[in-house]
């Protein structure tokens, strides 16, 4: 009955604490933040869904140009265990006819998946804070100060997996607790095995807090600690040792994938501080006046379990304030601040101790209090409180709050709940809604800035066009996962982990513009055609009101008011054939240009043979517009000023430029770049998303005179080179291409299969598939290399006359990784039957 109550209790604050977000939902709103939560954290489970019940487990070819799904989206939910039981529920009402699982749908189960977990989260909390004597009303109100906190609802709106790692901690402390007390194992390693399966990430995260509590237990015990130390850390070690092969299919290849994303090193000196009200209007971490006031109260410290969570949390209290411990908990990139929730569980751990051991001693009541009250008047008064409504609100909370333990403590855990109830929806509402999410609505996700069903017009003319492999080069602005939303083979992709060798690719192999400069994403092929060919990306659509210039050879295809879409008048197979190859260290030095020419008349290898054609470049002169360049320094003096670029060309020519150059803004502030009629942005130097390059190849239309324009400031603009593309390759390689026979193509999820009827000694099959560890080939039945080809992509070798090619995806290190797991599963199984026997020895 006990149980019952406390379940009830927990959903009924959970709903209580969601108010708000019930309310602007049942308005048309949703919890999503505009940025990742609208790009990333809803198409990710929604393609995610339809991704599995297709069965392709593995690996899909509409992630971007295709990826592995454990390796690239393991981050966010493909190991989720929330997100699988989720999956399980919804395909239940799928089956049943009840519910549609379409975009919208995963848009309104955040808010239910919010609830449950937060009620979740309060149960198994109260639990772990019951092993110290703690009555469960205590508990519960603790569990109320780590569930409630803005830290949980930041991470819902905005990233809403990072709520998942709350349920984690209250669980690893039981485990911890069971070692320590009872020598028993079982439940540590099955905790941890779920969490390094869950996300790797927060799983790295949430075991350095096991070893923080380690610690501190080594030196804080209890009366009913069974077992010694040196018993303790065998078994830490053990437990850790069997939970990583239990764990080894998901989280190696998980961790794998997140070691060959590619990411720049952050270019600027990380502060020792940062100041951040964590008694008013942090949006990270709100320290509750019961804790304050309990951890200035001084008799509390006579107990063990008080000692263990105040001073655990005033560790991470100061270290809340260190960019440093941010970076450190971040993996040693830029800060972030995620890791906080810590904090918030050991705080609660502290309340709810402190409220169960708490006997009144008038002085030193009085003592906490005037302290308690003198924080907030220094923190009120200088802590920059953004909204004084808010900080006026809090500061009679917490009189409330110190009032309730002077004239009644029993009343204390009911006021407690309240207040941290009125700041988690105050903070709901003027922080999260007001300055975040008020335009996450219905109308929003339905409108041109995100997926509107004129975009979708065009997209239905071109899925009906296309062959089933074709792309097309098209996103919303700012919205790189515009494929995953509207449902189509696009070129473009926004995620935390990608697969390195496309982010090398676009950012220095083949210097592709994306439209804006940022890690973590890649889109668009800059308009150019060669590109377009070799990737199999035969249709290109854009915006209207915004200038930009078709790729070469591309038609108009179909329009709409706002949109058109073109389509390329040639083609070049999905499979090509070669035997010209050319070593990729002799490019190294070559321009873009000549790269591309390379990868379109043949093959870009490790280990090429022949020598590739330079590209032609052309002299060019210069006429400044508003600006002066002296050298190599541009001083631009108007909000659009620059150069014009004069080529040297014949009267008669036709084609494209190639503009090649280093540019950086003397200021360090972000700046357009505009070349003809196409825009670009680069971000200021002190952004931890820029990529820190400098180099810049942008494609233009052929005309006899081309604009280069940038904001009023002073540039560094070096090595300026044009060259000439009159596609006379492309053509070549197409007419060649075109007196071949076709070649059927099979690509379902991990497999692909085509056959080449006739080929020559020294013959590469060349595919638009990304290069990836994880990928076999069979020829004739013959086990072959798979090869990195043309930067990012794959090759395979083929013998003379008739091949059948069979590819197959499977994780990496897939066999290593599930014998590994199938031991840990015997050892674990193992390990059970012997606490069975040892405590049970004649059953």
């Amino acid at each position: 009955m006990k149980n019952v109550k406390l379940i009830v209790a927990a959903f009924l604050v959970s709903i209580v604490a969601h108010a708000f977000f019930i309310y602007y939902q049942s308005q048309g709103g949703y919890i999503a933040g505009p940025n990742d939560g609208l790009s990333q954290m809803v198409p990710f489970k929604h393609f995610l869904y339809e991704t599995f019940h297709k069965g392709n487990l593995v690996y899909a070819e509409d992630f971007g140009f295709g990826g592995g799904v454990i390796t690239q989206l393991a981050y966010y939910y493909a190991t989720s265990v929330v997100f699988w039981l989720t999956v399980a529920v919804v395909s239940l009402f799928d089956v049943l006819g009840l519910v549609t699982p379409d975009l919208e749908l995963w848009l309104q189960l955040a808010l239910v998946v919010s609830i449950v977990r937060l009620a979740v989260v309060f149960v198994l909390t109260t639990y772990a804070y019951r092993l110290f004597h703690v009555q469960t009303l205590y508990a519960f109100a603790g569990a109320v100060v780590y569930g409630v906190s803005v830290m949980y609802i930041r991470h819902v709106t905005f990233w809403e997996f990072f709520a998942d790692a709350f349920l984690w901690v209250p669980l690893l402390v039981i485990g911890l607790e069971r070692i320590i007390r009872l020598g028993r194992a079982d439940l540590f390693i099955a905790v941890s095995a779920l969490m390094l399966v869950n996300n790797f990430y927060f799983a790295y995260i949430n075991l350095v807090f096991v070893l923080v509590y380690v610690l501190f237990r080594q030196f804080i015990r209890f009366p009913e600690d069974r077992l010694r130390r040196r018993h303790q850390w065998m078994l830490y070690s053990g437990s850790g040792v069997l939970a990583l092969l239990l764990s080894a299919f998901a989280f190696v290849p998980a961790t794998y994938g997140f070691l060959q994303n590619e990411r720049p090193s952050l270019a600027h000196d990380i502060p020792w501080l940062r100041p951040d009200n964590v008694l008013y209007d942090s949006t990270i971490l709100i320290i509750p006046a019961v804790f304050v006031l309990l951890a200035l109260y001084r008799p509390l410290y006579r107990h063990t379990a008080f000692r263990l969570f105040a001073s655990m949390s005033l560790l991470f209290v100061v270290l809340h304030f260190s960019p440093h411990v941010g970076s450190f908990f971040n993996g040693f990139s830029a800060p972030q601040f995620r890791w906080e929730y810590l904090a918030s569980f050991t705080m609660g751990g502290a309340v709810a101790v402190g409220l169960s051991q708490w006997r009144f001693e008038t002085r030193a009541f009085l003592i906490a209090t005037a302290g308690t009250v003198a924080l907030y008047l220094l923190f009120g008064l200088f802590g920059n409180v953004a909204s004084w409504p808010v900080g006026l609100v809090i500061f009679f909370l917490m009189l409330a709050t110190v009032a309730s333990l002077w004239w009644k403590p029993a009343l204390a855990p009911y006021v407690l709940i309240a207040s941290c109830l009125i700041v988690f929806n105050g903070y709901t509402k003027l922080i999260l809604h007001d300055k975040s999410i008020v335009n996450t609505n219905e109308a929003f996700v339905n409108s041109s800035r995100y997926d509107s069903p004129e975009q979708r017009e065009l997209i239905d003319i071109v899925q009906e066009e296309a062959g089933p492999l074709e792309r097309l080069d098209w996103m919303v602005h700012l919205r790189n996962n515009t494929p995953i939303v509207q449902s189509f083979l696009g070129t473009s992709l926004y995620s935390s982990i990608l697969n390195g060798n496309l982010l090398t690719f676009y950012w220095r192999d083949l210097e592709i513009d994306m439209l804006r400069e940022s890690v973590s994403r890649y889109g668009t092929l800059g308009n150019r055609a060669n590109l377009h060919h070799v990737l199999s990306s035969p249709y290109w659509m854009r915006n209207q009101n915004v200038s930009s210039e078709a790729p070469y050879g591309f038609n108009l295809l179909a329009e709409t008011e706002r949109y058109a879409v073109y389509e390329s008048e040639t083609r070049l197979p999905f499979v090509r054939t070669t035997t010209s190859t050319y070593r990729q260290a002799d490019l190294e030095d070559a321009s873009v240009l000549t790269r591309e020419q390379a990868m379109l008349s043949g093959v870009i290898l490790d280990d090429g043979s022949e020598t590739p054609t330079p590209a032609r470049s052309i002299d060019i002169t210069t006429e400044d517009a508003e600006a002066a360049l002296l050298g190599d320094t541009l001083r631009v003096t108007s909000e659009e000023g620059g150069i014009d670029l004069i080529p040297d060309v014949p009267e008669d020519a036709t084609g494209d430029l190639y503009v090649s150059f280093n540019i950086r803004k003397l200021e360090g502030d972000g700046f357009f770049v505009k070349l003809g009629g196409y825009r670009t942005t680069r971000k200021p130097e002190a952004s931890i998303y820029r990529t820190d390059l400098t180099s810049m190849t942008l494609r233009t239309p052929l005309t006899d005179r081309v604009p280069l324009r940038l904001p009023e400031g002073t540039y560094a603009l070096e090595n300026v080179t044009v060259e000439w593309e009159d596609y006379a390759t492309l053509e070549s390689v197409i007419d060649e291409t075109d007196a071949r026979p076709d070649i059927p193509v099979t690509w379902d999820g991990p497999d692909l299969d085509f056959t080449v009827e006739e080929a020559a000694p020294g013959t590469y099959a060349v595919l638009p598939v990304p290069f990836e560890r994880g990928w076999s080939a069979r020829v004739n039945g013959e086990k072959r290399d798979v090869l990195q080809a043309n930067y990012a992509f794959s090759a395979i070798p083929l013998d003379e006359g008739r091949n059948d090619v069979e590819l197959t995806y499977r994780p990496p290190f897939f066999t290593v990784t599930t014998a590994l797991s199938v031991l840990g599963l015997g050892l674990f199984v193992g390990y059970l039957f012997y606490l069975r026997r040892k405590e049970h020895p004649f059953t």
